[in-house]
């Protein structure tokens, strides 16, 4: 590869071509701002190059770790409590469903609280009919993680001899690694919006 600017002028790819690139490696979109169709040639294409170099990059970080045998070793274990509170609850409560509650390995603790919120969401969803009488119109949720380990070496959390679950850091007053609320709306929408697969 050449260090020579002069040839990698003589090289440029046309803006066109740039684009097919950019959808080839599946790179999300830029900032519209910056490859603004308002903005001159020049510029949309400079900017197309850095993006494409950065996503080219982050693609083979990506493509390294997948390839490593104990990448999935590296995940950690994590407990989660989803509650619920509308305008008749006192606080926050544990929400109904097997769903609501367990043991997860993930990579991060905003990680599983977005997945665990989401996946229950969806199994509102599914089954609505089950929670009809539940599904108020004030009805929020929230996800509470917790790092299995770290929580577990925490002062409060050594004193318990239960097993290590979302309930025993709570009882502990061990605050969550990660928390993640949908309020009322986004969940109306979310359920309005659902279609069955």
């Amino acid at each position: 590869m050449t260090n020579d600017l002069t040839d990698a002028w003589d090289r440029l790819v046309p803006l066109r071509r740039l684009y097919q690139v950019a959808a080839l490696l599946n790179m999300p979109r830029l900032d519209e701002s910056a490859a603004s169709e308002d903005a001159p040639h020049i510029n949309q294409q400079a900017v197309l190059y850095a993006g494409i170099a950065d996503w080219a990059r982050l693609s083979a970080q990506a493509a390294e770790q997948l390839g490593t045998p104990d990448a999935a070793d590296t995940a950690d274990e994590y407990t989660y409590l989803i509650e619920y509170t509308d305008l008749h609850a006192k606080g926050w409560n544990p929400a109904p469903s097997e769903h609501s509650q367990g043991i997860i390995l993930a990579d991060t603790a905003e990680a599983v609280a977005h997945t665990v919120l989401t996946h229950y969401i969806t199994h509102l969803a599914e089954h609505r009919d089950d929670y009809q009488l539940w599904l108020v119109d004030s009805l929020s949720l929230r996800a509470s993680v917790w790092h299995v380990k770290t929580a577990a070496a925490h002062p409060c959390g050594r004193h318990f001899s239960y097993p290590s679950s979302a309930h025993t850091f709570k009882s502990a007053m061990i605050l969550p690694h990660a928390v993640e609320i949908r309020m009322p709306v986004q969940i109306h929408l979310f359920m309005n919006h659902y279609i069955a697969p």
